[in-house]
C-alpha cells in the first residue's frame, strides 16, 4: 500500500555549486601570501625610510676611533654623545641637527664628530651603534647613521633588530653578508661599550650631551657655543 503523499520522503535537490568559489579561494590564498610577504618585508627592514641625503662633505674617523664629518681642520670640533635608541637624540637630529648640518657643517665652519653613549635602559642602543660600525667599515657610516634616527620608532622596542638592521644596510646598497657577519660576531660591540664608558668619565650624565672645542652643552645652547667658539677662533 502506497505511503500518504505527505509521509513520503522527498528527494532534497542537489545544492548547486557557486561558480566563484574558487575565484574565492584564490584570492584567499593571494590575501594570505601577500599578508606572509608584508610582514616578512616589514622586518627586514624594507619599510625603512631611505630619505638619506648625500653628504658632500669629507668624512672619516678621529684617532680614537669616532666618526666625523665635516672639515676636519675646522676650528671648531663638536661632539655629540648620543644614544640611537634614545628619542631626544631622534628629536635633535629631524630638528636642530639639520639646522646644524646646513649653517655649520655643510660650509666647513666645524667638524662633527658621533660618539656613542648607550644607555641601559635601552634595549637596542648598543647593536644599533653596532650596526653604524658596521656599515662604517663599508664607508657609509653616516647613511646607516641617518636610517637609524630615521626609524627609530620602528626597531627601538623589538626583541631582535638584526633582520631590520641588515634590511637598511641592502637599503643603502651594502654587502649584506658582510655586514651580517660583522654585526652577528660582535666586531665592533667592545667598541660602542667602550665609548658609553668614556661617556660616563667625561661628566656626561644625558643624551644628547654636546662637546663644543671642550665645553659640555646642552642642545638648546648648542648654537650659541658654536657661535662664541667661533668667535674665539676669528671666525
Amino acid at each position: 500500500m502506497s505511503q500518504p503523499q505527505s509521509q513520503r520522503g522527498r528527494k532534497v535537490p542537489a545544492a548547486k555549486r557557486n561558480p566563484l568559489v574558487p575565484f574565492y579561494w584564490a584570492i584567499g590564498a593571494l590575501i594570505v601570501i601577500g599578508a606572509a610577504f608584508l610582514i616578512t618585508f616589514a622586518a627586514r627592514g624594507g619599510f625603512g625610510s631611505s630619505t638619506i641625503t648625500p653628504l658632500n662633505v669629507p668624512v672619516g674617523k678621529t684617532d680614537d676611533g669616532f666618526w666625523y664629518k665635516g672639515n676636519p681642520d675646522a676650528p671648531v670640533t663638536v661632539i655629540k654623545y648620543s644614544d640611537y635608541q634614545c628619542p631626544s637624540c631622534a628629536f635633535y637630529f629631524n630638528n636642530l641637527g639639520k639646522i646644524i648640518q646646513r649653517d655649520y657643517i655643510d660650509p666647513g665652519k666645524i667638524k662633527f664628530v658621533y660618539h656613542e653613549f648607550p644607555l641601559d635602559s635601552h634595549q637596542n642602543a648598543v647593536a644599533a651603534g653596532e650596526a653604524a660600525r658596521c656599515a662604517g667599515d663599508q664607508n657609509q657610516y653616516w647613511a646607516m647613521h641617518d636610517l637609524l634616527f630615521q626609524n627609530q620608532d620602528t626597531w627601538a622596542q623589538l626583541r631582535t633588530v638584526t633582520n631590520v638592521f641588515s634590511g637598511y644596510a641592502g637599503q643603502i646598497g651594502l654587502n649584506r653578508a658582510e655586514f651580517d657577519t660583522c654585526l652577528s660576531s660582535g666586531t665592533h660591540r667592545a667598541n660602542v661599550e667602550a665609548a658609553g664608558e668614556s661617556s660616563i668619565a667625561r661628566g656626561v650624565n644625558a643624551t644628547p650631551t654636546f662637546e663644543v672645542n671642550g665645553q659640555l652643552v646642552n642642545a638648546s645652547e648648542l648654537p650659541s657655543a658654536i657661535e662664541a667658539a667661533l668667535r674665539a677662533a676669528g671666525q
